[in-house]
């Protein structure tokens, strides 16, 4: 089967078509997404406030790609490829502090500013050669309510423009004031799942009586297999009377998030950012995962839970309940979604399904088939 290419076949009434057999096992379509999806799309990286300091780096992966990002001497975000441009090396293996505000290569020590210029290239007197004509190969980097995002493809709307028009509506988020929220604790998992099979159970509640019987006790609309409320147009999610917080301890003591003492009740937001980003909005925390595929059958995630910096190293105020309770529904969520891995791989697996309840899975799948169709 071509990549670009999807069979109509095997309709069912009721049902609309997802994802065939191949595109959650096959190397071949893998890498073709991580060419026409990843590397074109905005991608959701880490938080800015990792790199606080002048040099302070970032290594992350993107696409196919070690992507590199500092902060320069004005305060400013820039990303680069992680390449040395003298002879191929990485640049850095891990991320770190400044260290003298240098990026200099571990093989022959040839050294880039923050502005990715080369400085320095040791045994070689200026003149030996135009330092000038070599420097890093810059990326695109941006940052919204502190989240930073890099773009490989020099051609794609800006930041700006493709987070207002995406489906799952992010910028109805804005309200929580997710620039405000520190860093407070970080789970990285490795999920042996395609990055697919991952975004459709996080887009639909069919599962979630099942699978998530702890988070259904606290928001009942999950439990019968909506992650919608139809009484509501703010596309918030209301906790059952008396709960007052997405934790294994209620009334916990936490402050809330900016704008949630202003709704009628206490309420769960959240949103999937193509391609790889999921935002949950919990009334005293925010968790943003990052999804990094690795292989058709590989998914790191990382989640990174935020908080009001006033909660955070306060003896007074406990955040692990909250935290440890949204680690239980992501591995909940990681055990599922390996079990359906290990089903698609299945040679009797043609595709997958979604009924009409899981119409923001389809909205994922359109999306996808757009970047891979106009390919």
């Amino acid at each position: 089967m071509s990549i670009n290419s999807v069979s109509i076949s095997n309709n069912i009434q009721g049902l609309r078509q997802s994802f065939t057999r191949d595109e959650y096992v096959s190397p071949a379509i893998f890498a073709h997404e991580m060419e026409e999806i990843f590397a074109k799309r905005w991608n959701f990286v880490g938080r800015a406030e990792q790199l606080t300091h002048i040099g302070d780096r970032l290594v992350v992966e993107v696409g196919n790609e070690s992507i590199l990002i500092v902060r320069n001497r004005e305060g400013e975000l820039r990303a680069y490829y992680n390449v040395c441009q003298h002879r191929g090396s990485q640049l850095c293996d891990k991320s770190g502090s400044g260290f003298g505000a240098a990026i200099t290569c571990p093989y022959h020590s040839w050294s880039y500013s923050l502005e990715g210029k080369l400085v320095s290239a040791i045994h070689h007197d200026k003149e030996s050669f135009d330092r000038d004509s070599i420097s890093l190969t810059q990326v695109r980097v941006d940052e919204w309510q502190g989240n930073m995002f890099v773009c490989l493809n020099d051609d794609e709307e800006s930041l700006h423009d493709w987070l207002e028009d995406l489906y799952s509506k992010p910028f109805d988020l804005d309200k929580f004031e997710m620039g405000k929220l520190k860093v407070a604790y970080t789970t990285v998992d490795e999920a042996k799942a395609n990055w697919k099979v991952l975004v459709e159970n996080y887009c639909e509640c069919l599962h979630c009586s099942v699978v998530h019987p702890e988070f259904c006790e606290i928001v009942p609309v999950y439990g019968k297999g909506f992650n919608f409320q139809n009484d509501r147009f703010d596309s918030g999610v209301s906790l059952a009377p008396g709960m007052t917080a997405v934790s294994f301890k209620q009334n916990e003591g936490l402050p809330l998030l900016a704008s949630m003492e202003d709704l009628d009740d206490y309420s769960v937001f959240g949103a999937y950012v193509y391609p790889n980003m999921l935002i949950d909005v919990n009334p005293t925390l925010v968790a943003v995962t990052a999804y990094i595929p690795r292989t058709p059958t590989h998914t790191t995630i990382i989640t990174t839970y935020l908080f009001p910096a006033e909660a955070i190293n306060n003896p007074a105020m406990d955040i692990m309940p909250a935290v440890e309770f949204n680690d239980l529904v992501n591995h909940q969520d990681i055990d599922v979604s390996e079990r359906v891995q290990r089903g698609v791989a299945s040679k009797s697996f043609k595709r997958a399904y979604h009924s009409e309840m899981e119409k923001y899975a389809q909205r994922f799948v359109k999306q996808y088939r757009q970047d891979i169709t106009n390919s």
